[in-house]
């Protein structure tokens, strides 16, 4: 996720440590996220997201003071919903299955809205005091993360190098909407979007992306640091990324105005390229040569696919088991079956929500022509509704 902060020039990143070679690491993958198992100070263990998109590490605010970390200071954050306060906290250890970063600072800000969309707990996210330090290699089908030494890696794969500038501490490449006009813009490299492709816009305007693309529909996004994100989802003919063509991804057009849109549009900022994309590689992002290689895992050809429900879920309450509809797709299969923002999903063909994930049910959601009798609660009412998917873009 885009996550640019104000830092001061007294804010430093952590030591660099002393480590062999190489480490494998596996990971979790939720909602196209890589999520690293770690630790800070000796703690417990606790959940990273992996995050190309953030210009340095994050600690949740709640879990800093669940560890009895001191917060200390306030800034301003850029995030791609708007702007956040946060706090730093200094000195800190973190472990990652071996790898040491002693004496770091992280900023500390709250993740519960980024809980909430992605239906489960995240104690922070790994940024560019990462990858500064190694050569990253993230592995989405073995699901292995492996940090390399920059001065020992030499890759021997058969994947394409692509330049990055690294700006704001941030990875970006040169990316190309394809049709019905070649348009170049730089595009970050988001390894914590969970998305496929997100178009800035005053980019979209400016190159008038909108009046090319035949139908799209307007949605609302919570899975966000900062309140949400609006944005028209539709589909464009191509994509292009070095010499590989992404065909009819689906695409988020921005509607946002806060945030850094005015400063992106004097950059010719594209936008970002998410995990849905990213994930179809095996992704390698070597700042000390300027460089990430995509190599190709036999999935760039396999669709697309967007929400067939028209309706955005959030989860909540203690183990995020309560998934509330936040916002609605007008003239879809949730509108047309009355469903309305507030209803609590309790049961799905009578099996209860709450033996399911967030991430389980968006995906049954991304079935075509597909029946589900939905139990809702609705106030004090508990409803019986029927819902057949279809594709909506």
């Amino acid at each position: 996720m885009l996550i640019v902060f104000c830092l001061s020039a007294s804010i430093a990143f952590g030591a660099i440590p002393k480590v062999r070679s190489s480490y494998r690491i596996p990971f979790e993958l939720t909602n196209n996220l890589v999520i690293l198992r770690g630790s800070i100070n000796g703690s417990k263990p606790l959940d990273f997201i992996l995050d190309t998109g953030a210009s340095t590490s994050v600690i949740s605010d709640s879990r800093a003071r669940d560890l009895g970390l001191k917060l200390e200071g306030k800034t301003g954050a850029t995030t791609q919903g708007g702007s956040i306060e946060a706090s730093f906290v200094k000195g800190v250890s973190l472990s990652l299955s071996g790898v040491e970063f002693p004496k770091m600072t992280l900023a500390a800000i709250r993740l519960s809205g980024l809980e909430a969309g992605l239906g489960r707990r995240v104690d922070g996210i790994l940024g560019y005091d990462i990858f500064n330090r190694f050569v990253v290699e993230i592995d989405y089908v073995s699901r292995v993360v492996t940090f390399y030494e920059p001065q020992a890696y030499k890759y021997s794969g058969h994947g394409e190098a692509i330049p990055i500038s690294v700006e704001d501490n941030t990875p970006f490449v040169v990316g190309m909407i394809t049709e019905p006009k070649p348009i170049e813009g730089s595009f970050l490299i988001d390894t914590g979007a969970p998305g496929i492709l997100n178009i800035a816009g005053p980019f979209a305007a400016k190159h008038k992306l909108l009046d090319s693309v035949p139908h799209t529909i307007s949605i609302t996004s919570g899975a966000l640091l900062a309140g949400r994100s609006s944005g028209k989802i539709g589909r464009v003919e191509g994509f292009q990324i070095g010499s590989l063509v992404i065909k009819k991804p689906v695409v988020n057009f921005s509607q946002d105005t806060g945030g850094s849109e005015g400063e992106e549009a004097s950059t010719e900022y594209g936008g970002l390229i998410g995990g849905e994309i990213l994930r179809r590689f095996k992704l390698i992002i070597d700042y000390s040569r300027k460089q990430i290689i995509l190599e190709s895992r036999g999935t760039l050809s396999q669709r697309y696919e967007f929400d067939m429900s028209g309706m955005s879920l959030a989860a909540g309450d203690e183990g995020f088991k309560t998934f509330k509809v936040r916002a609605l797709v007008e003239t879809s299969p949730a509108t047309e079956a009355a469903l309305r923002v507030g209803d609590i999903i309790t049961a799905i063909d009578g099996k209860s929500t709450a033996k399911l994930t967030l991430e389980q049910i968006r995906r049954m959601f991304r079935q075509e022509r597909r029946r589900y009798w939905l139990t809702v609660k609705r106030n004090e009412l508990s409803l019986p509704i029927k819902i057949k998917t279809r594709r909506l873009i």
